[in-house]
């Protein structure tokens, strides 16, 4: 007597459907990781992208900032003719009016902080400078700086004569010859207070003028 045996393909069938779900999962999986990394790599280059324009802003300031101390102290003579005082000045009222809070960094280089209106150059706040880039380039603002008078630079200091034996004859014993007013700015790419999604750029650099 011969017997048929029937095997059931209901079971092979159901095995197929898993492993291609398995297969789709992980298809699905590496597709978002991949979705991932992209949006990573495009929010890493607009933000290396925002960076640089506002390095550009500030570095814009800086350099306006530097020429207008020269053109304000050529014009006014050496001394305490603009921004805040923060250095001894005994041609203009010595040591009265020197505000220590506000000769170093600006507390609010990145969280904000007005700027001056009109052309008055000798107040303790923030300037605004020429917007180079203008909002057709993705500018955040007007780029800002800040000056500080950080006071007279003698021959004595230029040319270190404090101890030598001529130190007399070429200025360096009676505290020197004054040459030159030191100031020193801060520049930033823009207000904070109006860009708070953007990059902030601080630069600072010390300018001599005479």
């Amino acid at each position: 007597m011969n017997r048929t045996s029937i095997h059931s393909s209901g079971s092979q069938r159901g095995a197929s459907l898993v492993i291609v779900l398995i297969l789709l999962l992980v298809m699905t999986l590496l597709g978002l990781a991949v979705l991932r990394g992209t949006l990573l790599e495009e929010r890493m280059s607009a933000n290396m992208y925002d960076r640089s324009l506002a390095f550009q802003q500030a570095e814009s300031a800086l350099r306006e900032a530097e020429e207008k101390v020269r053109a304000t102290v050529q014009a006014n003579g050496n001394g305490w003719v603009i921004g805040v005082k923060c250095g001894n000045d005994p041609a203009r009222g010595g040591v009265t009016g020197i505000d220590d809070d506000k000769c170093g960094m600006p507390a609010n280089a990145y969280s904000g902080g007005s700027a001056c209106s009109g052309g008055a150059l000798t107040s303790d706040c923030w300037f605004n400078g020429v917007d180079q880039l203008g909002t057709a380039n993705n500018s955040a603002g007007a780029p800002q700086y800040y000056v500080q008078y950080m006071g007279l630079r003698d021959s004595h200091d230029e040319l270190g004569l404090g101890s030598s034996a001529g130190s007399t004859q070429y200025g360096g014993g009676g505290g020197g010859v004054v040459q030159e007013a030191m100031y020193r700015i801060v520049a930033r790419s823009h207000s904070p207070a109006n860009g708070s999604d953007r990059s902030v750029v601080v630069l600072q650099a010390n300018v001599v003028a005479k």
